[in-house]
């Protein structure tokens, strides 16, 4: 059996990015395990992702509460301090269907936005494929 070289994982995104508020929170994040960022925008409005976790033991909910609450780094109080505005955004959906393809998923959203808080070398694929990619599929 010989293994694909590529892959590309379709992703549908939060429709919006919500700001890190605690009511926003409760309103948006979503109560399930996946993919979230932590964004800032510039004054043209280009988003730069600051962070990226896949939480996998607990929902993406709880994850952002813990950024929240300080009990994970890294602390919202932190991130404020530096960064005027910030934001959340997480994957709705993707065509990542097992445990290795969410890890695989996760490694190839890094490395595509190499998000300023988290060395990208942390992040390491399964190596089931030479290269990964991701589209976003829901501004198709």
């Amino acid at each position: 059996m010989t293994l694909a070289t590529t892959k590309e994982f379709g992703i549908w995104q939060s429709e919006r990015s919500y700001r890190f508020k605690e009511e926003a929170l409760y309103n948006h994040a979503p109560q399930t395990p996946g993919i979230y960022e932590l964004v800032v925008f510039d004054a043209e409005q280009n988003a730069k992702v600051v962070f990226a976790d896949w939480a996998k033991d607990q929902s993406i909910f709880d994850a952002l509460q813990q950024h929240w609450r300080g009990d994970k780094k890294p602390a919202v109080q932190d991130l404020l301090a530096k960064y005027a505005n910030l934001y959340f955004s997480f994957i709705v959906d993707s065509d990542a269907k097992t445990p290795e393809d969410m890890q695989d998923l996760f490694y190839a959203v890094v490395q595509a936005d190499k998000p300023e808080l988290l060395d990208p070398s942390s992040v390491k694929p399964t190596g089931r494929y030479s290269d990964i990619t991701v589209k976003d599929k829901s501004i198709l």
